[in-house]
């Protein structure tokens, strides 16, 4: 912010500011009003919902008593008064109308005013001898929001348990007002039920409701925005990630900071992950009765050792327990640890397969993709996720670090269930995960078939080059590629008409990258080949090429 957050000088116009930054729908001019809106109703209501299950489990004796909901919903309400006031041009006057309107109220000279004055006693005198020093304040941006609370409360007609329903009953009147904005001129004309006011005046009132709540429940304005703001920037003001959790241990107990992890499909509905050219745990499955790509899900441990720095899964699977520290071993290593990140993972799945269901278009038969953009994250998703881990290592996390583990995991794990297959390259010094289509798998493993071919520089076998096969031959030459390319052919045991079921990806050293479909993968997966070695060389206009199919079945 522009000065420090502090629960005695949060002004009004710094958390006017901070609503200002941290709206994400600030770049939206014609919908941004409609959000913010639309945001208010909402959160008005799960204020309600907040206030009425505390009277639910408390009883009315102690209901005024708040709890950490009805502090946060009453700072979302806040943050989205603020937004529309941002959104409709007029910022935070509406704070200064309401003090003028209330002053006018209370100062007429008319039977209503008397009356009002009346209720108010001493409370009314003080608010007209307090109310044109905020208005100066105001004006120079040093009010804050807790002065703004205590004038306001001044001009409260009723108290305690009953000022609470009629605030309740008056913000749902007066959001139901700013809806109707919405409607059409002829809804207008016919639904004469609400008056048409300007948006100033109905955010007066909805600020003032929300500020009464706040002394009813005995709560600082302030500590209620400045709660907001707590919330808000661990999701959207990033900063220095959190720690790696094993930087003091020694190596052979810490995450290797950058590594490799190759997916391979080696059977339908089963894929498989390596590590260093050894297998990274147990052959995957979707463990459903329908292909619902779940076996690709471990590349959630994968980013979230590359945004968190924290994977206890990952950590057993790669022997890299801190076992030098019983205690953390038994902790953040252990079996429960394990437990929680695969009820971690398997909730972000659920979630994303319910967002994704809510927008999916029924014409089409692509797999849905999962967690799109950052949008289809709410704040309570990101707060069971927290609740999840509570007493973990990993619980202190900003939002954002979770939020960029599933955008990047998810990712990756979309083009996994499209590819079958690719290689994830992890950098825990960079927070960084990557992911290629290409599988370059170094072991050595059973052979499993061997072909030889020559070819000089012309395409004379009917084979089609995709995109990538057109750059390996403008970078290595048509001839090595159709040689390279035709030696797999006949190490996968395939006829000559099933040529164009397979095209080559690249090749590192001696290590080629074949991709195959039909009755090539089907060739692939019944004799266990996960890899293939390759060698050419070239004659004048004539290459020869070696490849040998290896399978660690």
């Amino acid at each position: 912010m522009r000065q420090a957050v502090n629960d005695s000088i949060l002004t009004i116009a710094d958390y006017a500011w901070f609503v200002s930054e941290t709206d994400q729908a600030k770049d939206k001019p014609d919908e941004r009003f409609d959000i913010a809106l639309f945001g208010l109703v909402g959160e008005i209501g799960s204020l309600v919902t907040a206030i009425k299950k505390r009277l639910l489990s408390a009883g009315r004796r102690t209901w005024g008593v708040p709890n950490d909901e009805i502090v946060e919903e009453l700072g979302d309400s806040l943050w989205y008064c603020f937004a529309i006031g941002a959104a409709s041009g007029i910022g935070s006057d509406f704070v200064v109308a309401d003090v003028r309107l209330l002053h006018t109220e209370i100062a007429g000279t008319d039977r209503r005013s008397e009356k009002i004055r009346e209720v108010l006693g001493t409370n009314g005198e003080r608010f007209l001898q307090d109310a044109p020093g905020f208005l100066t304040a105001a004006a120079e941006g040093s009010a804050t929001l807790e002065e703004f609370r205590e004038l306001a409360f001044l001009t409260s007609r009723t108290r305690d348990d009953q000022l609470v329903e009629v605030c309740l009953a008056v913000l749902q009147q007066l959001t139901a007002e700013l809806l109707r904005a919405k409607l059409p001129p002829i809804e207008k004309e016919l639904n004469l039920s609400l008056p048409d006011r300007p948006v100033e005046l109905v955010l007066a009132e909805i600020f003032w409701h929300l500020s009464a709540i706040a002394s009813l429940y005995g709560l600082n304005l302030n500590d209620v925005a400045s709660t907001n703001i707590l919330k808000l920037n661990r999701r959207f003001r990033r900063g220095e990630p959190t720690p790696l959790y094993d930087n003091a241990r020694p190596d052979h107990e810490q995450i290797p900071r950058t590594f490799e992890v190759t997916f391979v499909t080696v059977a339908r509905g089963r894929s498989r992950m390596y590590l260093n050219g050894k297998r990274l745990g147990d052959d995957l499955t979707d463990n459903a009765y329908h292909d619902d790509g779940y076996r690709f899900h471990d590349v959630m441990h994968l980013a979230f050792a590359a945004k968190l720095g924290w994977s206890p899964v990952l950590r057993k699977l790669m022997e890299r327990k801190r076992r030098s520290d019983p205690k953390i071993d038994e902790v953040e290593d252990g079996a429960r640890a394990n437990i929680v990140e695969e009820a971690v993972i398997n909730a972000i799945y659920i979630e994303g397969m319910r967002v994704a269901g809510l927008t999916a278009s029924r014409s089409t038969a692509q797999p849905q993709r999962l967690f799109a953009d950052a949008n289809d994250m709410s704040f309570a998703f990101l707060k069971r996720l927290e609740a999840l881990v509570t007493g973990l290592e990993v619980a202190p996390v900003h939002y954002w670090e979770w939020e960029d583990a599933i955008l990047s995991g998810f990712a990756i794990f979309n083009e996994l269930r499209t590819e079958g297959r690719g290689t994830v390259s992890i950098d825990l010094k960079q927070r960084s995960v990557n992911f290629s289509p290409s599988v370059y798998l170094d072991f050595g493993g059973r052979l499993a078939g061997i072909g030889v071919a020559d070819a000089d520089g012309s395409n004379i076998l009917g084979v089609e080059l995709d995109d990538r096969e057109l750059q390996l031959v403008a970078d290595a030459g048509l001839a090595e590629v159709m040689a390279r390319r035709e030696a797999a052919r006949i190490a996968l045991g395939l006829d000559p008409a099933a040529r164009n079921e397979l095209s080559l990806g690249g090749w590192r050293g001696d290590i080629l990258d074949v991709r195959t479909r039909g009755a090539a993968r089907d060739a692939m997966w019944r004799k266990g080949i996960v890899t293939f070695r390759a060698t050419a060389t070239s004659r004048g206009t004539v290459c020869s090429a070696s490849v040998v199919a290896l399978s660690d079945d």
